[in-house]
């Protein structure tokens, strides 16, 4: 990889969802609204004859076509030969839109531009899920695959809503949103997504899990839970490393998604930690805003308990009194 600092990044758009959701639709969409810049597309398709490439408009400058496996798995190296060769070329991308097969692990594909060397280079905007407003419950209660798909994501689309009552598409709404508070969701008939939304960020505070999602996940008959681990200690950035990479590798079919802000030990920034399928990464927030932070680390997944999640986190935390709080008041004044 090449390094960008003089340059602008290309942005990356992944678009992942189950068989026959509208993925492609939506991409043609996108790439028609996109039409006057620079665009590049990787298809991913399990046969080794690409059906779903020739159904692409030609509304782009590139087109590579992954038919060997799934992207998030087998083609992890091909990916990143393909991602090795755009950053070298002279006429820099503005877009790389990313088309998954329909059982992608999204969580999977988005962790690779989390690599320092692709980071330099590529800026992964947005995940967008494409929901097909008919099947995409039966899937949530049927296949792990839609399940990861709707968790990784941070723009939800419910497709083909035409197809459904306004009252079911409110409940398949509601469905999304507690089963990832961090997304958006949106309607769409045919495949249609507002541009604008393409270059929104998500606020800061919606990063979190609300207190009520357990409602839903906890009753869902796939039995997805979430835990949420609150404390007013501090944690050992390397112990907390450490302990969460062995779970994750251990229990990898059991936790879907951790997130949350934490308190590492000698510093006040308020970092992000989150998992990107079997990887975790830490990105700073700024500094806390108060003197006594809480961290709040969210984990969904299957079968998770409370009990099990302290004892995985309890080596990583450092104790904090009373007395010690109150000796740093002293120190900063406040």
């Amino acid at each position: 990889m090449v390094n960008m600092e003089a340059e602008q990044k290309i942005n990356v758009y992944l678009i992942t969802g189950f068989l026959g959701a509208g993925k492609t639709t939506v991409l043609n969409h996108l790439l028609k609204s996109l039409e006057g810049e620079r665009n590049v597309v990787i298809e991913n398709e399990f046969g080794k004859v690409s059906v779903d490439g020739s159904l692409i408009s030609k509304s782009y400058s590139d087109l590579y076509e992954l038919n060997n496996g799934c992207i998030c798995c087998s083609l992890d190296e091909e990916l990143y030969d393909v991602l090795s060769l755009l950053a070298r070329s002279n006429e820099r991308a503005h877009n790389l839109f990313i088309e998954t097969t329909g059982v992608a692990d999204a969580g999977n594909v988005a962790a690779i531009f989390k690599r320092e060397d692709v980071s330099k280079v590529f800026n992964l905007r947005r995940v967008i899920c494409i929901a097909d407003a008919e099947t995409v419950e039966d899937y949530l209660g049927e296949t792990n695959e839609t399940i990861r798909q709707v968790i990784a994501s941070d723009l939800i689309v419910i497709n083909k809503i035409d197809l459904v009552t306004p009252e079911y598409a409110l409940k398949l709404k509601d469905l999304m949103s507690s089963a990832n508070p961090f997304a958006e969701v949106i309607f769409s008939k045919d495949g249609t997504i507002p541009e604008q939304l393409l270059y929104e960020t998500r606020k800061e505070n919606q990063l979190l899990l609300n207190e009520n999602l357990g409602a839903f996940l906890g009753a869902n008959k796939h039995k997805i839970v979430t835990v949420t681990y609150r404390t007013e200690n501090e944690f050992y950035k390397d112990y907390l490393l450490h302990t969460l990479n062995v779970t994750l590798m251990i229990h990898y079919s059991q936790i879907y998604r951790i997130k949350g802000f934490i308190k590492l030990e000698k510093s006040n920034e308020k970092i992000l930690l989150q998992s990107t399928g079997k990887r975790l990464t830490l990105e700073s927030h700024g500094n806390w805003e108060t003197d006594d932070p809480v961290s709040e680390l969210v984990f969904i997944g299957i079968g998770l308990q409370t009990p099990a999640i302290q004892r995985i986190l309890r080596p990583a935390i450092k104790i904090v009194n009373a007395k010690t709080k109150a000796a740093r008041k002293a120190v900063t004044g406040n």
